[in-house]
Order: structure tokens, then sequence, then C-alpha cells
């Protein structure tokens, strides 16, 4: 069984560790992929994080990502124009119902995280869920927000991933969880992940394939565009 953990973020914007430290200590937690997610600040820091990940030497999956902050929908757009073949993953930071919306209606969105953060509610409503279920838009928990809940008490961001769960059960909307790692302080081993997310609602099946064959087919799935294999929806070159 392969396990993924689709958000770490780098160290390029200030982190505690090196890229090589979370790769190496990501793969003694027992995973057999991760993405390395950059927050978008311009495409200077995306290209030198690719070649720092070029460079590993590791035997772990590693995968550049993307993280996008944007203050409205057309800035969510026009990043995401700008970033799609450049990273694998595309995640994008929710929160502002707007920015959740435009996520899951639009296909070149691999995650939204933390669609509840800083909200009374949990951010998500069948539109938004039902969009993403059609665009293959994943919702992710992210386990840093649990952990370090600043805006929030606890329990509202407990109640809110807990609906956020449950509604995506109903609209079969894809789930991961991933730690949102900021330094190797934050990484949590891939079983410890699961038994978050089973303690959260998804029951025990779903919240194995939350870190295993969820992340692991959006891989796979990016890979096949970017290398050009993959025509268009159901049609790929094949060798």
């Amino acid at each position: 069984m392969k396990f993924y953990d689709l958000h770490v973020k780098s160290n390029l914007s200030g982190g505690e560790n090196t890229i090589n430290e979370l790769v190496k200590f990501a793969e003694s937690l027992g995973y057999s992929g991760i993405v390395i997610c950059e927050r978008y600040q311009g495409m200077e820091k995306l290209n030198e994080l690719k070649k720092i990940i070029s460079d590993l030497e590791t035997n772990i999956e590693v995968y550049s990502g993307v993280y996008i902050q944007a203050k409205n929908p057309n800035e969510l757009r026009e990043i995401i124009s700008k970033v799609r073949n450049k990273v694998l993953i595309v995640t994008v930071s929710g929160g502002d119902y707007h920015i959740n919306r435009d996520a899951c209606d639009d296909s070149r969105v691999d995650v939204l995280t933390h669609p509840e953060l800083g909200r009374y509610d949990s951010g998500l409503d069948q539109p938004c869920l039902e969009a993403a279920a059609r665009n293959n838009v994943t919702i992710e928990i992210n386990l840093r927000e649990i952990l370090y809940t600043f805006r929030k008490p606890r329990s509202y961001v407990f109640n809110h991933i807990i609906k956020n769960i449950r509604l995506c059960d109903h609209f079969k909307t894809p789930m991961i969880i991933s730690s949102g790692a900021q330094s190797i302080w934050d990484m949590r081993a891939p079983r410890e992940m699961v038994s978050m997310a089973n303690v959260l609602g998804l029951d025990l099946g779903k919240a194995f394939a939350a870190v295993t064959s969820i992340p692991q087919q959006i891989i796979e799935e990016n890979k096949k565009t970017l290398e050009g294999k993959r025509i268009t929806e159901g049609v790929e070159t094949v060798e």
C-alpha cells in the first residue's frame, strides 16, 4: 500500500526545514510520495522549487505543487492559467465562499484545502460539492488547521470539518487528508492521518483511501497530462 501527503509546504518562503530534510523525514514515516507546495508569489519561486526537487536523491516520489491564496475569483483564474502546466498539483486556499465555489467549478484545480477557514459555517454547500464531484476537485482535510486553530475555537473547526465530510460523502465528492506541514514537527505518519480522518467521520476504508488511492490517482492522472499522454478526458496515447 502506497501512502501520499499532497500538501507539505516548502521552505522557500521561510519554512523551518530544507526540502531535503522534509523529504527524508517523510520517507522515515513510511510515505511513498509527497508533494512540496510553494505559495504562489510568481514563477521564480516555483521554478526554484522544481529545480531543487529534480536534484534530490531520494527513494520516494517527490512532486512540485503550488498553493494559491487569491483575493478574488478573477485573480484565482489568472494564477491557475499561469501555473497549471508548470507543477503537478494545484491547491487552492479556501475560506472565502466565492473562492471555494470558483475552485470547485474549475477542473484545473486538484485540491481545495480548508474551505471552512475563518468561517462560522463549513464553507461548502450543494452547488460547490456537485461542481467539485463533476470537475474532479478533491476536498482536503488539512491537519495543520486542526492542530493550530488561531482564528476560531477548535470546536468550530472540528464541527465544520465533520460537516464537510458528511456533505462530501453524500455528494460523492472525493476527499484527502494532508498534513499542511510547515516543518518536520507538523508531519504525521500515514496511519496517524488515517486515524484522524476516521475520528472525524470518514469510515476506515475511505480514511485509508484519503492517503492512498485518491492522492495516487490524482498524481497519475496529472502526470499523464503533463507528459502529453492525455489528449482529452478519456483519451490518451499508449506505447
